[in-house]
């Protein structure tokens, strides 16, 4: 299935969906929250958050890091990650007694979008919706807070083409967009 961004307040809607039970249909599942939430929050696909250990992270003077080895392109990043974000994951990584060598996460891909399809897709009525909309979504956010700089996003994404990226965030410039409404050729039908 492909997948598409969603919106912020999709987001919310199916954060306060899954931060609920609901008898019969799902539970909460407080794992796949905090998945998702470092998803949107810095970008990382879900099999790069599933090996994340207390260890992995480091502070520089410009905050915390992350260190990866990304499982799709065995490239190295050091990540940046909001304060907030780190608070949120050790807090619940200690919760859980995970060591600092210990994964902070339990849980396979698809058990993941198993949940996310339940919630989303059964529950909500919502289509087009996998694990990977987190990372659209964060996509998009870069996209629109770096004033439409494709290669901020690219960038952030750690995408290897800038056509990859356009194909993400299925964009298409502006000045295309003008160019290809003010074309005011017409091309004569034969009967």
């Amino acid at each position: 299935m492909a997948s598409r961004p969603i919106t912020m307040d999709e987001h919310i809607l199916l954060m306060k969906t899954m931060n609920e039970n609901h008898d019969g249909f799902f539970k909460r599942n407080e794992q796949i929250i905090r998945i998702l939430t470092i998803e949107g929050s810095v970008g990382l696909r879900i099999g790069d958050i599933l090996k994340i250990r207390l260890a992995d992270f480091f502070y520089t003077d410009k905050g915390y890091r992350l260190k990866i080895v990304e499982e799709k392109t065995g490239k190295e990043r050091n990540v940046p990650v909001p304060n907030e974000l780190y608070a949120y994951l050790t807090e619940y990584a200690i919760t859980k007694g995970k060591g600092r060598n210990d994964k902070i996460f339990t849980i396979g891909k698809r058990a993941i979008n198993r949940y996310i399809h339940k919630v989303a897709i059964d529950y909500l009525e919502m289509t087009d919706v996998s694990s990977h909309s987190w990372r659209k979504m964060y996509a998009q956010n870069i996209f629109e807070k770096s004033g439409k700089d494709l290669l901020a996003t690219q960038e952030a994404l750690m995408h290897s083409s800038i056509a990859c990226t356009r194909r993400y965030l299925s964009y298409r410039s502006e000045k295309l967009e003008k160019i290809l409404q003010s074309n005011s050729a017409i091309v004569e039908l034969g009967d």
